[in-house]
């Protein structure tokens, strides 16, 4: 029984193994058939591009023409206006020719060909007979009636301009001959002030520092009306140098001294001082001071200071307090210096 089972279990492989065999060779077939017509349909479609193409070609060359058509109407279109302008203007010289026959011959245009005898004149002389008046005629041209009237209108006009323009010249030399001279002065005054203020800072620096010497100098002196002043100090025992790299009570009272050389090449009536004794030690506080007493009956001085020994010094003291709180109290001194016996 297992074996005719076996035989059986053979029997149904090989029946399977044909029906597979068979489906194999459908399968081929078909994919045979279907590759014939992919290459078919790449075939017609290749053709369809290619007629495509030939189609866009033929619409390019098309839209040429008809843009060439076009510009060759409007070109004709132009060509046809000029000619309608030229035969406008043929018809009116004719009109004008007919109306001068009448006026001046009292006939028509009609009756002057009338009475005209005809000659046979040769082509070639008519045309030269035309290039000759056409010469004279481009010589002649028209004839300005009022040209007299407009000749003295431009010359007036003329001269006019030219008369501005030479007064403008005239101006714009005297202007520079007037700024040269103001800028001559204005560097003769510049450098004798100059001069003097730096006499003035050279005593001041030596009588604040007690000794040392300081100078004013020029950063561009071949141009003094642009140029920069550059301060150089050299306080007792230190060497010359830049304002910039002195200490701060040095740096005060060498703008002290500049300052004050100020005020003693001109002098104002009142000036106003704002702590400016803020940096200064007592050594060159009372220098500085000293100085104030020798020039205060020259100058009024106004001093904001929070020095006391500053306020010894000064003829009026004005202060404010708030013994309160939000209450401000002003209150003013007269300093009498008592005579010593």
């Amino acid at each position: 029984a297992k074996l005719n089972s076996l035989q059986q279990e053979i029997q149904n492989c090989d029946k399977e193994k044909l029906n597979l065999k068979e489906n194999i060779k459908n399968l081929s077939q078909s994919a045979k058939n279907l590759e014939e017509d992919r290459k078919k349909q790449e075939r017609e479609l290749a053709q369809s591009e290619s007629h495509l193409q030939n189609m866009k070609n033929e619409q390019e060359d098309m839209e040429k023409r008809i843009e060439q058509s076009r510009e060759e109407h409007e070109d004709k279109k132009e060509e046809r206006v000029k000619w309608e302008i030229s035969k406008a203007e043929i018809d009116r010289d004719f009109v004008n020719l007919e109306e001068s026959c009448w006026q001046d011959l009292k006939k028509s245009l009609q009756e002057v060909k009338k009475e005209i005898p005809e000659e046979k004149i040769p082509d070639t002389a008519i045309q030269e007979q035309l290039a000759e008046a056409e010469e004279k005629l481009q010589k002649i041209k028209s004839v300005n009636l009022i040209a007299e009237e407009e000749y003295s209108i431009q010359k007036k006009r003329f001269d006019f301009l030219t008369q501005q323009k030479k007064d403008l010249r005239e101006s714009i030399d005297t202007t520079r001959e007037a700024i040269k001279k103001i800028d001559h002065e204005s560097k003769h005054q510049f450098m004798k002030a100059l001069k003097e203020v730096n006499k003035n800072f050279q005593e001041v620096f030596s009588l604040l520092f007690n000794g040392g010497t300081a100078e004013l100098k020029l950063a561009d002196p071949s141009h003094p009306l642009e140029s920069g002043v550059d301060i150089a100090a050299q306080p007792p025992g230190k060497k010359v140098q830049s304002i910039s790299l002195l200490s701060g009570g040095e740096k005060c009272l060498t703008s002290l001294a500049f300052f004050f050389a100020l005020f003693r090449y001109k002098p104002t009536p009142f000036c106003i001082l704002d702590e400016v004794d803020a940096a200064l030690d007592e050594v060159n506080l009372t220098r500085f001071l000293e100085l104030m007493k020798k020039v205060k009956n020259q100058t009024q001085f106004i001093l904001i200071t929070h020095s006391v020994k500053t306020m010894e010094v000064a003829d009026y003291i004005y202060g404010t307090t708030m013994a309160e709180p939000n209450i401000t109290s002003l209150y003013s001194i007269k300093l009498e210096t008592k005579e010593k016996s």
